[in-house]
C-alpha cells in the first residue's frame, strides 16, 4: 500500500481498515461500530453539555430504540433520566394541549367525547417532525451515517492497492448493505475499481458459503465423529454478510 496517504485519510485511518479486515464479520460494520462506539463512550461528558444537542434530542423524542438501549448498558442513567424528563414532559404539554381541544359531538346514544383531536395527537406525536429516515432523527444514528460513508469511501479509494484486496479477500467480506454501498461508489469510479470489488466480494462469499455447507453435512449423524474446526461458526459469518454485525442495526 502506498505509504503518502490521500487527502481525507489518515495512517491511523488505514491501520484500522487493516485491522477490521482482520476481525470477523464485515469490515466495514466493524469500523462502524468502533465510530459508534466512541461517540456513546463519549456522550455523557461531551454531547450531553452541549445545549442545542439535548434540543435536539427532545425534538427527535430521544435516540432510536438500537441506541437508547446501547446507551442503557453503560454509566449513562441519570443522563438518559434527564433526557428523557425532558421529553416526556414535551410530549405531556402536547397531550394536555390537545386535550383542551376535545368538544362533546353528538351522538345517536348521547353526547360522548370526539375522536378526532386524539387521533391528530397521536400522529403528532408519533411523527414530531416531518418523517425523516431514522439517522437524520437519532443523533448516534446520524454518527453512522457518517461513518459509513467514510470508511466505505476509503475502502473503495484503496482497492487498486494488492494489500487492501488481500486483506479483503481474507475478510468474512461485506455485508450486502454495505457492498451496495461499495458498488454504487465503485461503479462511478471506474470499472476496474468495480471489477477488484466483485473478485473480492465473490472470494469472500464463496468461501463462507463452502464452510456453511461443510457445518451443514458435518451436523449429518453419519459424520458426527468427524473433528470439528472453524465450520462450526460459518453460520454467524454468513448471516454477518447477510444482515451486518451484530449491534450496527
Amino acid at each position: 500500500m502506498r505509504k503518502d496517504v490521500p487527502d481525507g485519510w489518515s495512517e491511523r485511518d488505514i491501520d484500522a481498515l487493516r485491522e477490521a479486515c482482520k476481525a470477523e464479520g464485515c469490515p466495514i460494520c466493524t469500523l462502524v461500530q468502533g465510530a459508534v462506539q466512541h461517540y456513546i463512550d463519549t456522550w455523557k461528558y461531551e454531547g450531553f453539555s452541549d445545549v442545542e444537542h439535548r434540543h435536539q434530542l427532545i425534538q427527535s423524542r430521544g435516540f432510536c430504540p438500537l441506541h437508547t438501549w446501547q446507551l442503557g448498558r453503560g454509566d449513562n442513567a441519570a443522563q438518559l433520566a434527564l433526557v428523557y424528563r425532558e421529553v416526556l414532559t414535551d410530549v405531556l404539554e402536547d397531550l394536555d394541549t390537545e386535550a383542551g381541544k376535545q368538544v362533546p359531538v353528538a351522538g345517536e346514544r348521547g353526547e360522548k367525547r370526539g375522536e378526532s383531536a386524539w387521533g391528530n395527537f397521536w400522529k403528532k406525536w408519533r411523527s414530531p417532525r416531518p418523517v425523516k429516515p431514522a439517522y437524520e432523527q437519532c443523533p448516534i444514528c446520524r454518527i453512522r451515517a457518517i461513518a459509513e460513508g467514510r470508511f466505505v469511501g476509503m475502502l473503495v479509494e484503496y482497492l487498486h492497492g494488492e494489500e487492501v484486496r488481500e486483506l479483503l479477500c481474507q475478510s468474512t467480506g461485506l455485508c450486502l448493505l454495505h457492498f451496495e454501498q461499495a458498488h454504487n461508489l465503485a461503479e462511478a469510479r471506474s470499472p476496474q475499481t468495480l471489477r477488484y470489488l466483485f473478485e473480492c466480494q465473490r472470494t469472500c462469499m464463496q468461501r463462507v458459503l463452502g464452510e456453511v455447507q461443510e457445518l451443514i453435512r458435518k451436523h449429518d449423524y453419519r459424520f458426527l465423529n468427524e473433528q470439528h474446526g472453524e465450520e462450526m461458526t460459518s453460520w454467524r459469518r454468513a448471516a454477518e454478510l447477510c444482515a451486518g454485525n451484530p449491534g450496527v442495526y
